[in-house]
């Protein structure tokens, strides 16, 4: 008996550990997590890829997040062992990834060049490369992705007449956190404060803008602008007053209340876009934005890349073009009603004095 209870503690508290584990990705939401625990909510993407060129070999792994579009944990490795070119990019991300770590373990690799290429593709996989990942890879395209891949490490590394295979899974942060050899595991601080033991404050502001001083603030978010390639307007020509589409990123349930309240909430997809409208933008080797969403609810937004287009509030700009369409109808039909009134007006002088 004392065993059996003893593996029951067991058992309930490594459940207790992966629930708090779920929490923490998934914001507070207690649903979500659930699912996230039970294998039935999966959040990112594994991308395994490796590459050769002339007598170099290398290879990468790297978890995304589509909803947030940015990097959560990347591992590169690059050698001169023919033994790196073996691994299957097609088996399990776990095996993927413990081949690529003992590869590394042997000593052939080339430290120096990997860590320029980790820094280089750091420093490449802007927001917007990042969607345009992200929307491969939600098309499930593999032929795209591997092509868009190979061209971006090979701009990256500069590899001249290089081949790459790369596939990729979805998987969970829950998975990540506690199968991943390489990726950064969160603080035992940081998971309590997941779990609510240390509470996040309602209001999170280091410094506000002057644009802001004097104005009521009762929560501070921060936020991401959502992008539009086609459709969206020049982040360049953005002004305060214009109505924006943003992305909350604070792992915090205050955003989830946000969301709830524009109906912009799912607990299988997370949580949406929502509109918002700029009360502050400067430039200062990046973009620093603040958006009003609500009374009292702002939300800050840095964004360093200057050649993206951002998504505009659709509900705002459609309108606002019916509105428009609508005046410039009224008046034709003013001006049409005009001048039949004065064709008839001519017609009838006409007859009377011709009488």
């Amino acid at each position: 008996m004392p065993n059996e209870l003893d593996t029951a503690a067991t058992n309930f508290s490594e459940q207790a550990k992966k629930h708090q584990i779920a929490l923490y990705y998934t914001m507070g939401d207690q649903e979500k997590a659930k699912k996230m625990v039970s294998g039935g909510y999966s959040d990112l993407y594994v991308i395994k890829c490796v590459f050769s060129s002339s007598s170099v070999y290398g290879g990468f792994i790297g978890f995304i997040n589509p909803a947030y579009l940015r990097t959560v944990n990347g591992y590169i490795i690059v050698t001169r062992s023919f033994d790196l070119a073996d691994i299957k990019t097609t088996i399990d991300w776990r095996d993927f990834e413990k081949q690529l770590v003992e590869a590394a373990t042997k000593g052939e690799h080339d430290e120096v060049f990997s860590n320029q290429l980790r820094d280089g593709v750091i420093k490449a996989l802007s927001r917007q490369e990042l969607s345009n990942l992200c929307s491969l890879l939600d098309q499930d395209n593999g032929i795209a992705i591997n092509r868009y891949i190979q061209k971006f490490i090979g701009n990256v590394s500069g590899l001249q007449h290089m081949t790459l295979t790369a596939d990729y899974e979805k998987i969970s942060s829950l998975s990540m956190e506690l199968h991943s050899l390489t990726s950064v595991k969160i603080a035992p601080e940081e998971l309590a404060r997941g779990q609510g033991k240390e509470p996040t404050p309602d209001v999170i502001v280091e410094s506000i803008d002057e644009a802001l001083a004097g104005k009521e603030i009762k929560l501070m978010l921060n936020g991401a602008l959502v992008l539009s390639p086609i459709k969206g307007r020049e982040i360049s020509t953005l002004t305060v007053g214009d109505r924006i589409m943003i992305s909350l990123v604070d792992k915090n349930p205050k955003s989830i209340d946000v969301a709830k309240a524009f109906n912009a909430y799912d607990s299988e997809k997370g949580i949406r876009p929502i509109p918002g409208r700029i009360v502050s933008i400067k430039f200062d080797e990046y973009y620093t934005i603040y958006a009003i969403v609500a009374k009292g609810i702002y939300i800050k937004i840095l964004e360093d890349e200057t050649l993206i287009k951002v998504a505009m509030d659709p509900a705002h700009y459609q309108s606002a073009g019916v509105r428009g369409e609508e005046k410039y109808a009224s008046g034709m039909i003013m001006a049409i009603i005009a001048l039949v009134c004065i064709l008839l007006a001519g017609i009838v002088i006409f007859f009377v004095f011709t009488m």
